[in-house]
């Protein structure tokens, strides 16, 4: 019975059928354009802004009954004088509508209280981050690098197989504008906590 588990496990680790590995990613590197998008594996590429910052985009996939979602995870990455680990969640607020946006996390040191200090005291990050559609947003803090992940509602793809369906959220002008103006903002925001 023991020597079943690892093979179950693969079984339902396994790609669901109908995934094409890359498939979005190609739509949404079309999205992306003016943006440099250098592609660094079937699932992953590259996106270089103009003011410098090298954001990683993975595709994502994950399995429904009779269906599959492929989305994209934004990690932008950095060193911080910050040392101790720390998980802040990025929430919007509101409940029927938006309200701003919460930050959380269940660290309770210095750096914490600091971090949170400084996101509440420039407003602009919060006004772009409430704007923005985005399902999960995480900023982590581990020896000395910090790295900010954003999955946003848009550039995915719904793949349904009863009925037979492809459905792609393609990622709008002004929601890219807000999304990588959060990584712009944030990433400042943290060489300035270092000075």
């Amino acid at each position: 019975m023991i020597g079943l588990l690892p093979s179950l496990n693969r079984y339902w680790r396994r790609d669901p059928p109908g995934y094409q590995a890359g498939t979005t990613l190609n739509r949404l590197t079309a999205n992306l354009q003016p943006y440099a998008c250098e592609r660094v594996a079937v699932n992953q590429l590259r996106l270089t802004l103009p003011q410098g910052p090298v954001i990683e985009v993975a595709e994502q996939v994950q399995s429904l009954f009779l269906a599959h979602i492929v989305t994209h995870r934004f990690r932008l990455q950095g060193n911080t004088r910050f040392t101790q680990p720390l998980v802040l969640d990025i929430i919007t607020g509101g409940w029927l509508r938006r309200n701003g946006v919460v930050y959380r996390t269940k660290a309770k040191h210095d750096g914490a209280q600091q971090l949170i200090a400084a996101l509440r005291q420039y407003p602009q990050i919060g006004d772009t981050l409430a704007k923005l559609d985005f399902r999960r947003a995480t900023l982590t803090i581990t020896e000395g690098n910090w790295q900010l992940d954003i999955e946003h509602f848009a550039a995915s793809e719904v793949v349904s197989r009863l009925p037979a369906s492809r459905r792609y959220l393609r990622l709008e002008a002004e929601q890219r504008r807000l999304l990588l103006s959060c990584f712009l903002i944030v990433s400042q925001l943290m060489e300035k906590c270092d000075e």
